[in-house]
């Protein structure tokens, strides 16, 4: 746990304490466990204060490995706040104070291009994977809202480029609906969207893909997008249960941290689209990070949602939120890696995994984003 500590002007023994603290190390706890518990920012700082008081047995070497019942010299609440104040002079506390509680959500370093990977396994065998690349760019501020374009390109499917087959009809979809235009609240929320299109157009060139793309699958794609557009509210529904949009302008920046670890919340992610959505209790987790320049927040979920699998499926059904759990509920868990720039808090990068057990079997699905481009 060691970490280089530069460019130290004073040392911790030259704040003085009129009675010395002596605690005794219980069963599992390590020299950050204890930092923790006694609000100090930095552990190491409580191993160099512990070790200018103890007797040379006691000293705590340089990678902080403690024995049980060991005596350690702890300040009192006046000296850990000095402590405290000494550490954040030398930019070394490991505790990240957000801006009223929350990671600050700033709407122009979300501008620029992220590429998607995402994959299914069925106990542990592949059964697909996409990729495609999100744009984003900020159009204005307005009435206490953000305006964003966004599109999609660049699909991939099993490796594949649909690109490269004639007149896809995914494809075609993209040149019709993209660019929109998302609205997003200052905490980070999407809003709204709205199209660049009248609707009316957008609808009569769907409806002309018929006399390129044949068949009842086609069809059925065509009427389906059809209706999705037709109705604001349907399009505003589907754009905000994309799986990148829930993870880049969901609850992620709604959630309130005391010390590195979040007030737990309730949120909803697509892994299962066209799913409804499963809804999760989350707690966020700031961990230490060393490398300069980063910062990392673990998510970690698990289902708090009364329906079954089979239950999610049935979409035009209202999600009742004083349902209770029962025995047949579904049992998913959530974990995420965010790596944000430590300076601005923007999102560079998002791993995550998702696991849910369905009849005999347990589908795992990974959803990794990275911004390729500001």
């Amino acid at each position: 746990m060691e970490r280089n500590i530069p460019n130290r002007e004073g040392p911790v023994h030259e704040i003085n304490s009129k009675k010395q603290n002596i605690y005794f190390v219980k069963s599992g706890e390590t020299l950050e466990s204890i930092s923790e518990s006694l609000n100090l920012e930095n552990p190491t700082y409580l191993r160099d204060y512990h070790n200018e008081r103890c007797q040379p047995f006691d000293i705590i070497p340089e990678e902080g490995t403690l024995r049980l019942l060991q005596k350690i010299c702890i300040p009192d609440p006046d000296e850990i706040i000095q402590i405290n104040e000494l550490i954040k002079q030398r930019g070394e506390s490991l505790y990240h104070q957000f801006s009223e509680g929350k990671i600050p959500f700033d709407v122009e370093k979300l501008q620029g291009n992220y590429q998607v990977k995402q994959s299914e396994s069925d106990d542990e065998i592949k059964k697909s994977d996409y990729a495609y690349t999100l744009n984003f760019s900020f159009i204005k501020e307005k009435e206490e809202r953000y305006y964003i374009d966004f599109s999609m390109s660049d699909f991939k499917k099993d490796g594949q480029e649909p690109e490269e087959k004639i007149n896809t009809l995914a494809s075609a979809f993209v040149r019709v609906i993209y660019p929109i235009t998302f609205v997003v609240d200052h905490a980070g929320s999407l809003t709204d969207v709205q199209t660049h299109k009248d609707i009316a157009q957008m609808i009569d060139e769907i409806e002309e893909l018929k006399k390129y793309h044949s068949g009842s699958y086609a069809a059925l794609h065509i009427d389906q997008m059809k209706h999705k557009i037709a109705d604001p509210q349907v399009m505003f529904e589907s754009l905000k249960n994309m799986l990148a949009i829930q993870f880049l302008l969901g609850q992620f920046y709604q959630a309130v941290y005391t010390r590195n670890i979040s007030v737990p919340y309730n949120s909803e992610f697509s892994w299962l689209a066209p799913a409804s959505p499963v809804r999760m209790e989350m707690v966020n987790q700031v961990l230490s990070q060393y490398e300069s320049g980063f910062l990392e927040i673990l998510q970690v979920g698990k289902s708090r949602d009364y329906r079954t699998v089979q239950e999610l499926y049935y979409t035009d059904q209202e999600y009742d939120p004083f349902a209770e759990l029962h025995s047949k509920s579904l049992t998913a868990e959530h974990f995420v890696i965010y790596s944000l720039n430590s300076e601005d808090f923007s999102i560079r990068e998002i791993k995550a995994d998702f696991k849910i057990q369905i009849a005999d079997y347990e589908k795992t699905i990974t959803f990794e984003l990275e911004k390729i481009t500001e």
